[in-house]
């Protein structure tokens, strides 16, 4: 059964969006086959950003039943909205159990949902002021047999270490590198070159050290995109324009 401010959010987003929708190619590309509303992601946005701003009262565990409720819904969109609500949450909100991700995870499937509710901006500042607990936490998902639990343990931490120069943090990001390295999964192994970039702005050095201790045994991919982002401040070479 649907929480009620689930059903009062995805009310708004059939009215909207157009109808559900299965894409074989999109499915290809998000990697899961969930059906999905036509509807723009800044739309998406201001649902979820009017929805908070009406919402302040809800303490964290009312907030946290919204987003588990979302997050077990059917649509790709439902579990979009509720990383974008996490975004607009206040701090008060956030304040639920991290345990939480490891049951919500178990439903969210390809790196848009992974990413969509594991690696918004309130992770620059949720994550470092939780430490203890998310580092427990990422520890044990870069252990999971479930390749998404694998996924969010790398990239939740891509904005904290790019907003913060804590080594512990880089020190979990290293670490949990390090654990999972060797995969040749691409949820993987792009989670890996994404969190390495990540850290550049402000580890600058350790990334350089790493890279140069760790080449061979890196997955081609991020080492190719990190030494490309050193050089350029961009993952890609730019092409030569003509003339």
């Amino acid at each position: 059964m649907k929480n009620v401010f689930h059903s009062e959010i995805l009310q708004q987003i059939r009215a909207l969006a157009g109808k559900k929708a299965l894409d074989t190619f999109l499915d290809s590309y998000l990697g899961n086959t969930h059906p999905r509303y036509d509807i723009s992601a800044p739309t998406l946005r201001k649902i979820a950003r009017e929805w908070t701003r009406s919402h302040r009262d809800l303490d964290a565990a009312a907030f946290a039943n919204v987003l588990t409720s979302l997050i077990h819904g059917e649509s790709s969109t439902e579990k979009w909205i509720a990383g974008m609500l996490l975004d607009f949450s206040t701090r008060e909100q956030r304040e639920f159990d991290p345990r939480l991700f490891d049951e919500w995870l178990d439903h969210l499937v390809g790196w848009a949902e992974v990413d969509a509710v594991c690696s918004n901006s309130y992770t620059k500042t949720h994550i470092p002021a939780r430490f203890k607990e998310w580092k427990k936490l990422l520890t044990k998902f870069s252990k999971d047999k479930n390749v998404h639990k694998r996924r969010a343990a790398l990239v939740a931490l891509c904005a904290p270490v790019r907003y913060s120069d804590d080594d512990d943090l880089a020190d979990l990001a290293f670490e949990n590198i390090d654990r999972l390295r060797s995969e040749k999964e691409v949820l993987i192994t792009k989670a890996i070159s994404w969190l390495l970039r990540s850290m550049i702005k402000l580890h600058r050095p350790r990334v350089v050290e790493y890279i140069n201790a760790n080449r061979e045994k890196l997955p081609a991919i991020a080492v190719r995109e990190t030494l490309v982002k050193l050089k350029t401040g961009t993952k890609t070479k730019r092409k030569k324009t003509a003339g």
